[in-house]
This record gives structure tokens, sequence and C-alpha cells, in this order.
């Protein structure tokens, strides 16, 4: 022991001994400490790329969610003019002018300004245009159509307009060939108003607090800018014009190299403003092509989504200025600089973990509150994101998804594991999955059809880590097409109604008239005379229920007329006054005798009464009940409730009441098409057919029943005098 410490005493002694030890200690000291500095400086460096990368791929994922929801409103929009082109050939002017409006309606929050129909000598034959927006069109803006011609659905080139408050905007026109009626060949068009389209989609997208997002086309010009001069001017002369001592060089040469050439990427260039703020800012920016097969190949449109780099520099200038402090201490404490370089590397790290923390809780916020269904997906199937669009649409929490697979929003009739390998396959395949519809179950219950898109994920190194899936909610566009083909098929019903009532109604007329004849050869009174009565009779009765049956298959107005409905309600009571007794129904009417008339066919309005007894018959039919009609009169409208005590109509099928061909009947005891008449017989006079319903199945503690209420507005009388007004009440049965 005596040894060792002699040695350490020796030791300590020439090393102090050393002639200048302390300049060289100092030397060495700071060197050390400028090697720290170094390392700090470049840590902080590593980082700031590394957030700046991460950040620009987030905002990769918005510009990517963006194109996707642009290409899906123009999809939208060419389903609509698709849809309208299958229905035009039996349509009317005024049918066809009603349901250009129809389209405008609901396309107009996607941007969709006018329609109307080109004919053969390139005319407007057709023009639904609220806005006055043809007239500031250029004049052979149309020829367009017939120069250009093409079997599908094509989009014009751009124009720019001004409209009528002189405000330019960006149009395009979508053309369609249609045969019209006449077999004459002409074009369906809607003028597209472009800024709108993609405003709706890009105005709320916000990249970290400030970043927004812009599109120009393959011209280089914007159709849209947070800086709203901008919209229509070239993006590579705009910039310039209103900063000329900046140099745009990096943001010229990623919109011409690669955004005009439909690349998807990131990158970085110096701008001379930012949300009214002016100055020298860098800038990151994500890009990435619409791809729309609207648009066409040749037809680019970029958006880009751009935000400055303070929007993360100021965290890892933090940290910066922090390190830079601990190296103050570490000078000032010499004597303890072991310690504190210890001290040091584990601030440092837990520095730095706690920005990678923060960046990554960012970055989980911004996919969080995307109105959009994202999802990510690992390699097993797993789900690791679940933000709150998915909620809404399928209502699962993301506690309860996190870490599950999809499975249990598969409905049990599928097989789950042979449609997620497929998608998995054909995602890894093709390194994507488009627009795949499928049937889904949310958390309640209800069946949805969702439209998914899925895109494979890698990391730097190329392996792959996952997928992200952004998912929409299409059930209410798929419910109508499928109205619009329950329609078809009403359409094709009475098309052979009609061909089976026009073959009956030959030997009918035969029959008939041979009897007639037959008749004048007997006495009155003689037993053959009464057969021939007889047989003219049910010819007769078969004869009209060949007319009901030519009723059903041709669309008829009806007779518009005057009527009291105190006296159709009684033609109609009286009918079914006896049925009512045998299926145990007790009626009961509170309907006032002054209640003033209405304007409608009163036949239609009957069958109106007549369809809704029998369905409270229907109602009530296991046990008997109550039938209550009654009326009353309210801010000139007339109120008519027909009310039972029967099973009630259940929540779950409340929505579907009035499509046609829809039935809880048994096969043969309903065709589903009473109540869907009814709504068009309803409409048709300018009325509204309403209900309220308690169902048992719903509430089985709660009388149950249906109440439907007629409403129909009062008829205005027309002024008399002198003797006309005598002959007053006779109005509508001359």
């Amino acid at each position: 022991m005596k040894v060792s410490s002699e040695l350490l005493r020796k030791v300590l002694g020439f090393i102090f001994g050393i002639k200048h030890f302390a300049l060289i200690a100092a030397l060495v000291f700071f060197a050390i400490i400028s090697v720290a500095l170094f390392l700090i400086f470049q840590n902080a460096q590593i980082m700031l790329d590394r957030i700046n990368t991460d950040f620009n791929q987030m905002q990769l994922v918005l510009a990517n969610q963006a194109a996707i929801q642009i290409d899906s409103d123009l999809s939208a929009i060419s389903k609509e003019l698709e849809i309208l082109e299958r229905h035009i050939v039996p349509m009317t002017g005024i049918t066809i002018e009603s349901s250009l409006r129809a389209l405008i309606e609901r396309t107009n929050s996607k941007g969709v300004l006018a329609a109307g129909i080109i004919n053969s000598d390139n005319r407007l034959q057709h023009l639904i245009d609220p806005q006055d927006i043809i007239e500031s069109m250029p004049p052979d803006n149309f020829n367009y159509a017939r120069i250009t011609p093409h079997p599908d659905l094509t989009l014009s080139p751009l124009t720019l307009i001004k409209d009528k408050d002189g405000k330019t905007i960006i149009v395009a026109c979508f053309y369609l060939p249609v045969v019209l009626p006449g077999n004459e060949q002409g074009v369906l068009f809607s003028v597209l108003d472009i800024p709108r389209l993609v405003k709706n989609v890009t105005e709320k997208i916000r990249s970290g607090k400030t970043g927004y997002a812009w599109v120009m086309d393959k011209t280089g010009m914007f159709l849209y800018h947070p800086e709203g001069d901008f919209i229509g001017k070239n993006a590579f002369t705009a910039r310039q014009e209103r900063e000329p001592y900046i140099s745009f060089a990096a943001i010229n040469e990623i919109m011409k190299d690669k955004m005009l050439k439909g690349q998807e990427g990131i990158g970085t260039y110096e701008s001379g403003w930012h949300r009214g703020i002016e100055g020298h800012i860098t800038k990151l920016i994500a890009y990435t092509p619409v791809r729309s097969a609207i648009l066409g190949k040749d037809d680019v449109w970029s958006v880009a989504v751009a935000a400055p780099t303070t929007e993360v520099a100021e965290a890892v200038h933090g940290v910066y200025m922090r390190h830079l402090a601990a190296e103050g201490a570490i000078i000032a404490g010499m004597f303890i600089f072991g310690i504190l370089i210890v001290l040091y590397q584990f601030s440092l790290s837990e520095t730095l973990k706690q920005q990678v923390s923060e960046k990554e809780k960012y970055i989980l916020s911004i996919l969080g509150n995307s109105l959009d269904a994202i999802v990510f997906i690992d390699t097993e199937n797993r789900i690791k994101v679940w933000n709150r669009g998915a909620e809404k649409i399928f209502g699962y929490t993301a506690e309860e998804m996190l870490g599950n697979t999809f499975h249990r929003i598969i409905p049990p009739d599928i097989d789950a594991d042979k449609e997620l390998n497929s998608i998995a396959d054909e995602v890894m395949d093709k390194g994507y999955i488009r627009h795949y519809l499928a049937k889904r179950i949310t958390k309640d219950g209800k069946r949805i059809t969702i439209d998914l898109s899925r895109t494979l994920i890698k990391d730097e190194d190329g392996n792959v880590i996952g997928s992200t899936a952004i998912i929409k909610d299409v059930s209410e566009k798929m419910e109508f097409e499928s109205r619009i083909y329950n329609t078809e098929k009403l359409a094709s019903i009475g098309n052979l109604a009609a061909g089976v009532a026009h073959e009956i109604n030959n030997p009918l007329a035969v029959i008939l008239g041979f009897a007639d004849l037959l008749k004048e050869k007997f006495d009155r009174d003689s037993r053959e005379y009464g057969d021939l009565v007889t047989i003219e009779e049910n010819a007769n009765n078969a004869k009209k229920i060949v007319e009901n049956l030519l009723g059903f298959a041709r669309v008829t107005e009806g007779m518009a007329d005057i009527f009291d409905v105190v006296d159709s309600i009684d033609t109609v009571t009286t009918i079914v006054k006896n049925t009512l007794i045998t299926s145990k129904v007790e009626l009961k009417t509170e309907i006032p005798e002054n209640l003033p008339t209405i304007c409608g066919d009163s036949r239609e309005f009957q069958q109106v009464i007549f369809n809704l007894i029998n369905n409270a018959m229907a109602a009530m039919e296991n046990g008997g009940g109550i039938l209550t009609i009654s009326c009353y009169e309210k801010n000139n409208w007339v109120y008519i409730n027909v009310k039972d005590t029967g099973t009630g109509i259940p929540e779950r099928i409340k929505r579907r009441i009035f499509d046609p061909f829809f039935t809880t009947k048994e096969v043969g005891k309903g065709t589903g098409l009473g109540l869907s008449l009814c709504y068009g017989i309803v409409n048709k006079h300018g009325g509204r057919l309403t209900f309220k319903s308690i169902s048992a199945e719903d509430f089985p503690n709660r009388p149950s029943g249906s109440t439907f209420i007629v409403s129909f507005p009062v008829a205005e009388q027309p002024s008399f005098s002198g003797e006309e007004k005598d002959d007053s009440r006779n109005i509508g049965h001359r």
C-alpha cells in the first residue's frame, strides 16, 4: 500500500512539474470543449434535418389526401352527368331542365355553376345558368365540343373569364355525348369553377400552425392560392412580380422539373412572405400530382403543401441554446469537468427523446384531426393509427381498435380473412389499392359501404413498415344509385303492364261487341238476355282492370281541380267501412264541416287515403284496433292525419319506407309501391307526406302506432261578381 501511494505521488509530481503545464492543460481543455461544441452543433443540425424531413413527409400525406379528394370530387361530378345521360332520352324539355337544375343543386358545392345541352347544330338547346356565367364565356367556347369529338366524358381546357361581378375565375367544361329525344345527337355539359373546386379541398389544410396548400395546372397557372390575387396567374412570374429582389430559382426548378411532370416529392425553397409576414423566409414544400382518369395523363394538376422552417426550427433552437448553456457551466466548473460531462450527455439524451416524442405527438395530432378516416396498419395487419374520422365513420374509439385487426368491422356474412388477405396482397404487389368498395359494419350494427384507398409505406432503406388507408363512407352515394336502378325497374314493369293490357283489350272489345249484338236478338225478359248482360258486366270489369294497368304504365299529370276534402274522405270511408268491420278495426273521424277546399285530382287524393287506410289495417291485422282520421286547417294548409294503433314502424327501416319496392310484408302480400306512389302523388300536387311512429320493437313498454300526415295548401278561390256568385259552388265539377 505504501509503495502504491509513493508511485502515485511521483507520477503527479512529474505531471505538475512539466513546464507550461497550465497552458497545455488549458489548450487540451479548450480543444475538448471545441470538439464537444462541434458535436453539439452537428447533433442539433442532424436533429433539425430529421425533423424537417419528417415534417415534410407529413405535408406529403396532406397533399396526397387533398389530391385524392380533388379526384373524388371530379369523379362525383362526372358520375352525376353519366347518370343524367342514361335517363335523358325519354325526358321532355321541362323534365330535362328540371334534371339539369337538380344536378346543379347537388354539385354546386363542388363548383358546378351551370349545365345544359348543345344540339347537333352546336346551339344551346337547354341551359340552367343561375349565375349568368355563360354570358361571360367566349362565344366559341362550346366549339370545343364539336371540334373535339370523343365517345366518353371529357374535360375542356381551362379558361379565364370574368363573372358578372367583374371577378376573374377559371372555368372548364365537362362534355358528354348524349342521344336526345328524337334520336338527335347532342352534348351534355356542365361549367365548373375550378378554383372553387380545389378551394373546397385545400382551403382548410394547415401544415403546422401556419402552413397552407396551393394548386397549379400543367401550364404553371395557380388554380388556388391563399394569396387570392395569384389565382389565374402564372406561378413562375407572379412571385417575381411581387418580390423582384428575391431569387425564386429553387421553387421554379421544383415546379418545372418535378411538379409539371407529375412527380411527387419534398424540398425547400426561399420566399419573400408568408401569411402577411414580409421578409426572407425559407419554406418546406411537399407536392404530389392529382391522379385522375378525368384529367388524362397529359393534363397535370399538382397539389403543394408549404410551411416555413420556423414551424420546426424553434423547438430545435431551444435545445441548441440549452446545450450552449451547459457548455458554459462546464467551462465555469473545470474542477468537476467529468461529472458535468456525464450530466450533460444525460441531459442531451433526455432532451432529444423529449423532442422526438413531441414530434410524434404533433404528427399524430395532424392525422387524428383529419376529416377523412386515416388508418395506419403494420406488416401484421394490426392497426397502429386510428384517427377521429375513423371513429366517426365506424363508431369505435382508438382505444378499442389500436393493436387489433379489421375483423370486428367486417360483417359476419363475409369471409374476413379472405378479403383482408386479398387487399393486403394487392397492396404488396402494386404498392397501392384505390377506390376499393367494400361492406363494413359499425359499432351500432349499421351496415355501410366504404371507399378504401390504401398505400404501401416504406422506410428510408426501402423496407416495408406498413400501409396507410384512407376510408370514405359512400353509403348515401350507393343508395342513390340503387334508387335510380329501382326507378328503371319500375319503368320496365310499367312497360310490361302496358303491353299485357294492350293484348287483353282487343279480345275484350270483341266480347263486348258481340254481346251487344246478341242482346238485340233476345227479349229483355229472357234468360239469354240476362246471361248476355252478365257477360257484358264481367267484360267491363275486366276492362276496368286493364285501364288500371294502363294507368300504372304511363305517367299522368292528373286532373288539376278544386275539390272538397270532406267529400273525398267520406267516399273512401264508405267503400272500406265493411272491410274495417270485418278486420275488427274501429273507425273514428274528426273532420270539421267548414274545412277549406284544396287543389288537385280528387281521384288521386282518394287513392292516397285509401292506401294509407290499407297500410293501417295491415299494421293492425293481428288483433284489430282503432283507426282515426282527423283533419284541420292551419296557416293556409289543410292537414289530414291517418292514425292507427298497430305495431308501428321500427327505427331501422323508417328512412326506407317511401322507397319503391320496399315492403315488410310476406312474398305475395305486397309490392312495396303503395307508399312510394302516395309520396309521388302528394308531391306532384305541391303537398307534403310525413309520418311519426312508435314501434313495439323499439319501445315494448309504450303504446305503439303510426300517424301519417298528408298536407296540402288551401286552394285559391276565384272571385265572382253578380250572378256568377250563385254558381261558385260548382267549380271543379264542370
